[in-house]
C-alpha cells in the first residue's frame, strides 16, 4: 500500500533547480519578444484600408462598419476609425444612424 513520497538524491535536485532556473530566464526573454512583436503587429489607418473599404462599398450599396471589418478581416475598432474618417472627407456617406449601427454608402 504505497508508502509515502520519496525524496530525490541530493544529486538529482540539484539539476531540477537549475531547469527550473533556466525555464524562469527563458520565460522573462520570451515575454520581451511577445510586447515588441505586439508593437509591431498594431493596425494602422492607410490608404489600402481605405480602397479596401470603398471597394467593399462598391460591391454592396449599404454595409455596416461590421460588415466591412469582417469582409475585410480588419478590427472593427480600426474599421470605425477609418469609416469616420472617409465620412470627414466626404468619400463615404450615412444613410442611417441607429442607436448601436451606421448604414454607410458611397457618396
Amino acid at each position: 500500500m504505497g508508502g509515502g513520497n520519496k525524496k530525490k538524491p541530493i544529486s538529482k535536485a540539484q539539476p531540477a533547480e537549475e531547469r527550473a532556473k533556466t525555464k524562469e530566464e527563458k520565460g522573462k526573454k520570451e515575454e520581451k519578444g511577445k510586447k515588441e512583436e505586439r508593437a509591431l503587429s498594431q493596425y494602422d489607418i492607410n490608404q489600402e484600408l481605405f480602397s479596401a473599404i470603398t471597394s467593399s462599398l462598391k460591391k454592396n450599396k449599404v454595409q455596416t462598419a461590421f460588415d466591412v471589418s469582417s469582409a475585410l478581416g480588419v478590427k472593427y475598432g480600426l474599421t470605425l476609425r477609418a469609416l469616420k474618417e472617409l465620412e470627414k472627407n466626404g468619400k463615404v456617406k450615412v444613410l442611417a444612424r441607429n442607436k448601436r449601427s451606421i448604414l454607410y454608402s458611397l457618396s
